[in-house]
C-alpha cells in the first residue's frame, strides 16, 4: 500500500513551525540582553557620577581656618584728615588636616575699601595636621584718612587680607596648590577722639577662599543636584509602572 500523499506536508508544517519558535527565542534573547545592557549603563551613569564627585572632594584638603585674635592701630601723626598709624595684627590659623600644609608667597594687606593702604611680605612657614599657629603681622607707617576731621570723631572701616600659595603635604587632584585669600571684614569704624593714640580692637573672623574651597562647593553642588534629578526620575517611573 502507498504513503498517503498528505505526509511531506505535514513535515513541512512541522519545520515552519520549529523555525517560528526558534526566530521567538532569538528575539526573547535579544530583548533580554538589550535590557541588561540598558540596565548595566543605567546603573553605571547613575553611580559613576556620584562617586566621581565624592572622589574628588576626598582629595581635597579642608581649608585652614583663619581669624584675627588681636589688633591695636598706634596713631603716630595726625595732619588734617590724614593719619599716619602703625597697625599691629595677630592672626590665628588652625590645620584642621591631618597631614602639614605648607604656605608661601605671604601677603598681608591693609585695606580702606577697596584702597590698599600697606603691604607686607611674611616668611614661608609650615603648620603640621590638626595643630593651631599665631601669625603677627606689622604694617609700619602707612598713611589714611577719615571722612571728618580727627578732633571731631573722624573714622575709618579698615579691612585686613591674607594671601598665600598653600601645598598640602599629600597629592591633591585637580589642582595640587592652592592661592589662598583669608578676607577678614571686620568693618571696625576706627574712631579718633582727641588725645587717644592707640585704638585696641577684638578678635574676628576671616572668610577663607581658593580653588580648593570652588572645587569642593562645586563638586557638593553637582552631586546634590544629580541625586535630586535622578531620585525624580525613579519616583516618575515607579509611579508609572
Amino acid at each position: 500500500m502507498s504513503q498517503p500523499s498528505y505526509l511531506p506536508t505535514t513535515t513541512t508544517t512541522t519545520t515552519t513551525t520549529t523555525t517560528t519558535k526558534s526566530d521567538a527565542a532569538k528575539a526573547r534573547a535579544h530583548d533580554c540582553f538589550v535590557f541588561l545592557l540598558f540596565i548595566t549603563v543605567a546603573t553605571i551613569l547613575i553611580v559613576s557620577v556620584p562617586v566621581v564627585t565624592r572622589g574628588i572632594i576626598s582629595l581635597q584638603p579642608q581649608i585652614p581656618q583663619f581669624n584675627v585674635s588681636s589688633s591695636s592701630l598706634t596713631v603716630l601723626n595726625v595732619s588734617s584728615n590724614t593719619i599716619t598709624a602703625n597697625l599691629n595684627v595677630t592672626f590665628s590659623m588652625k590645620n584642621p588636616n591631618s597631614k602639614t600644609l605648607s604656605f608661601d608667597k605671604i601677603t598681608a594687606l591693609v585695606l580702606d575699601g577697596d584702597e590698599s593702604l600697606s603691604s607686607i611680605t611674611l616668611p614661608p612657614f609650615q603648620q603640621p595636621g590638626k595643630t593651631q599657629k599665631t601669625l603677627l603681622t606689622v604694617f609700619p607707617s602707612f598713611f589714611f584718612q577719615v571722612n571728618d576731621n580727627y578732633f571731631s570723631g573722624g573714622r575709618v572701616n579698615l579691612t585686613i587680607k591674607l594671601h598665600a600659595i598653600a601645598r598640602y603635604g599629600r597629592w591633591t587632584w585637580p589642582a595640587n596648590k592652592d592661592l589662598m585669600k583669608a578676607t577678614c571684614e571686620e568693618n571696625v569704624k576706627v574712631e579718633f577722639p582727641s588725645k587717644v593714640t592707640t585704638l585696641v580692637f577684638g578678635s574676628s573672623e576671616c572668610d577663607v577662599n581658593g580653588q580648593w574651597k570652588r572645587i569642593v562647593t562645586k563638586c557638593s553642588r553637582l552631586f546634590w543636584n544629580y541625586i535630586y534629578v535622578v531620585a525624580i526620575v525613579l519616583f516618575i517611573l515607579f509611579v508609572s509602572l
